[in-house]
Formats: structure tokens, sequence, C-alpha cells
């Protein structure tokens, strides 16, 4: 999760010295436990003086690379504080204010996050958008299931309405419908549409351990197998001079997704370090 850009945002609301002080941002860095993060504790940093834009700025960029699930907390924190300050306050605001809370909603819409016109956030609803909009929030819940590592509820519930949601949308967008309901609008037989419709191949049969956890191990196995199979078709290492005369080259999207795979199964053997 990239935060620099909603750190660049949020560091508009503290021009001039505006917004909450810097005690309350102290407490907000204390309660998300970002304190690591702060480049200038109660503004004091070690050169002189560290305004608040910058503070704010600094830390999301640092939390970028250090603790973005924190980070994006602190961030929930400080948009709660400029909520109590009023900023939200429709009677309060004028242009510019209104400028600065558009860019702080569309910063926090790619992050998989709606912000409300009372200065709420939510994360955002898929089950009521269409197309385009909807194409857009898909992307967003998969930066915002990255974003939360930790969160085995969430990855696990999270993944399957993500891929299910997405099924579904390809479906209508492609086939103009998707079934719902019984045998046919199950998750398999809906995944199954969706990848036949965007051209996908659809594995043969498996038989799989009976424990769903080995079962995932076995498929993260076998992915390894077949990424490795590509590569030595089409990837880098073996010096091919010729094409392959099996699969057609590798298209910018589809290389991007060999090495997500490739990612995917080292890490999931290294997390067991």
């Amino acid at each position: 999760m990239d935060l620099v850009e909603l750190g660049s945002v949020l560091g508009e609301f503290f021009d001039n010295g505006s917004g909450p002080s810097h005690n309350e941002l102290d407490a907000a860095f204390t309660y998300t436990k970002t304190t690591t993060f702060d480049p200038a504790p109660r503004g004091a940093g070690p050169g002189g003086p560290v305004g608040k834009t910058k503070r704010i700025r600094q830390a999301l960029m640092f939390a970028t690379d250090g603790d973005p699930s924190a980070g994006f907390q602190l961030a929930v924190q400080v948009v709660s504080l400029l909520r109590a300050d009023g900023t939200f306050v429709a009677e309060k605001s004028n242009a510019d204010n209104l400028a600065r809370i558009d860019r702080l909603g569309a910063a926090l819409m790619r992050l998989g996050h709606t912000l409300h016109p009372d200065g709420t956030i939510s994360a955002i609803v898929i089950d009521n958008l269409t197309g385009t909009k909807l194409t857009d929030a898909l992307q967003a819940h998969v930066r915002r299931l990255n974003a939360n590592p930790q969160d085995a509820a969430l990855q696990i519930g999270g993944g399957k309405e993500l891929d299910e949601t997405a099924a579904r949308h390809v479906l209508n967008e492609l086939l103009g419908s998707y079934p719902v309901g019984g045998q046919a609008g199950s998750f398999p037989v809906t995944l199954a549409g969706a990848f036949t419709a965007v051209g996908f191949a659809i594995a043969p049969p498996v038989k799989f351990d009976s424990d769903p956890h080995r079962g995932v191990q076995q498929a993260l196995f076998l992915l390894g197998l077949q990424v490795n199979r590509l590569r030595n078709e089409v990837g880098t290492g073996h010096g091919r001079p010729d094409k392959s005369s099996k699969t057609p080259d590798l298209t910018p999207p589809e290389a991007r997704l060999v090495a997500r795979a490739t990612a995917l199964v080292a890490g999931a053997l290294l997390d067991k370090l």
C-alpha cells in the first residue's frame, strides 16, 4: 500500500499551521503505534521545529515501507481529528477546503476506502457498483487485502468474496449476465465460466488432499511447476534465440501474472522459515 499520495493530500489540511495541534497528532501516533515513523514528536525535529504538514507527509512516506497497515490507521486517526476540528462541516467549507476534501476522497478510493461527506471512512462496498466503477473498486479491494497481511479472517473471507465478485463482473461485462443460485451459480461453475469468457484454460479434475490446507499447498506446487515450464519456453535464462513453438509470447499483463505467481510460491515457502 502506497501512502505517499494520501500523506501529501492530508498534509494540505495543515497548511499555515491550521488543523489539529501537534499534541493531538502525538496522541494519534501513540494510539496507532506508529511513533517510529514520526519525524518530529511534538513538532520538534533533530534540526529544529517541523511543521504539521511535513510531519504527516514524512510519517506516511516512512510507513509505506515500514508498516503500511499501521500507517493507514494513522491516516484514519488524522482524518478523525480533522472531522472533530470541523473540516467536514459543510457550512464552514470554502472552495479550497472542498477541493482538498475531494482530493482526499480520491486518494482513499484508490486505497479501497470511501470518504463519506461527514468525514467518516469505510471500506468500499462493491455490491451496488457496475461497469468501470466496479472494476476500479475490485482493484482497490485487492490493494486493501494486500495492506492487511496479518488479518487472516479478512484475507480468507475477503479473498473468496473478491474472486467471486470479479468472476461475476467478468461474466456480466462480457456475456451480459451470470447465473445465480443452484449448481449453475456455485463458485466453481462461476469461476470456470469467467475463465472461459476471458480465454483462460480450465484445469482438468485433480484429486487434491481432503484437507483444504494441504490442497492449497498442492495447488501452489503445481502453480510453481507450470510457471517454471512457461519460463523455460519464453523466459530468460536459457538463451533461446527463437520464439517458442508451444506457446505465444507473453503480453505485459501475462508477464505480471507470472511474476506474481512466482512471488506467491516463494513467499509461501519463506513464510515457513
